[in-house]
């Protein structure tokens, strides 16, 4: 993240870690078999109203506790 912010580019990571997600996505796309199935902030992930994304997200505790904190 201080390599990308320091020279001004861009950096695509492939992850399935919602942690990093959470923490250093600023721009966010939901790939699932081959088709993009939301874009957006990590903010907006909270909220996508996407069935697979919120599937993946949200078997993860600490994400279901996060997102029972916002609600």
């Amino acid at each position: 993240m201080e390599i990308t912010h320091e020279f001004d580019m861009t950096t695509i990571v492939v992850t399935h870690d919602m942690n990093s997600v959470m923490g250093i996505g600023e721009k966010i796309m939901f790939l699932s078999k081959g088709n993009k199935l939301w874009e957006g902030s990590n903010q907006d992930i909270m909220n996508s109203g996407v069935k697979e994304l919120d599937d993946f997200v949200f078997t993860n505790k600490i994400m279901r506790n996060l997102k029972s904190k916002q609600s």
